[in-house]
């Protein structure tokens, strides 16, 4: 598949990033004291119609999406926005390549666990209503969480096989274990809602001209971060 777009980029600092009242926020603020898995214009490899975004072998519809952001922004009282629809396809699309490495790894996250987790953050928020609350303002809705917190577990997890000692948390390691699954897969994003970053590992702005390549940087010979 050819690629339209090459663009210099910061390497992601965590994995995913969401947007909160139209700013995008680190995604340990996503859901207090869990650490949560937070787009180049391409040529169609894999079928979009009907879908806002396919990940491998999974989909996200164009009406998943159109409820989720809807609910979202009538939770938190802000305009149904490009922003906010890209930030909800960032979280879905990092937490799919998440699940992908993970099960390429045999890395398991057992429901007790989850539930052992959400009990930990709610009692340290104040209470299950205060860490929905919290969970909200970051873009999580309610019925979301378990699994938000089950990709957080995942990533620290896996991240504890790729410590080094210039990475003592492992997220360098990881991010760059899912930013070459992300090549390897080429997740698609209709072009309606942005693009896909794969360093950044989230979906960017809208391009100007969709019948035109965006170019922005262009570097003919770039090559992935290690």
């Amino acid at each position: 598949m050819t690629r339209h777009v090459l663009r210099r980029r910061r390497r992601a600092r965590s994995l995913g990033a969401v947007v909160s009242k139209g700013a995008r926020v680190s995604v340990k603020r996503w859901i207090p004291g869990v650490v949560l898995a937070g787009v180049v214009l391409s040529g169609c490899g894999q079928t979009l119609a009907g879908s806002a975004a396919v990940v491998g072998d999974e989909r996200l519809t164009d009406a998943q999406l159109s409820q989720t952001v809807s609910t979202l922004a009538q939770e938190l009282g802000i305009e149904n926005s490009a922003q906010v629809s890209q930030a909800v396809l960032s979280r879905w699309m990092v937490s799919q390549l998440v699940d992908q490495l993970a099960e390429d790894k045999g890395v398991t996250i057992s429901k007790g666990e989850v539930d052992a987790a959400i009990t930990q953050e709610s009692e340290s928020a104040g209470g299950q209503e205060a860490f929905e609350q919290g969970a909200l303002q970051a873009g999580v809705l309610p019925a979301d969480i378990a699994d938000a917190v089950r990709t957080s577990l995942l990533i620290e997890k896996m991240a504890q096989f790729t410590i080094t000692g210039d990475d003592p948390s492992g997220q360098t390691g990881l991010i760059t274990q899912v930013q070459q699954l992300s090549a390897e897969l080429d997740p698609q994003v209709s072009p309606r809602f942005g693009t896909w970053d794969e360093e950044q590992l989230a979906v960017g702005a809208l391009p100007d001209d969709l019948s035109t390549p965006v170019i922005d940087e262009a570097v003919p010979q770039l090559q992935p971060s290690p």
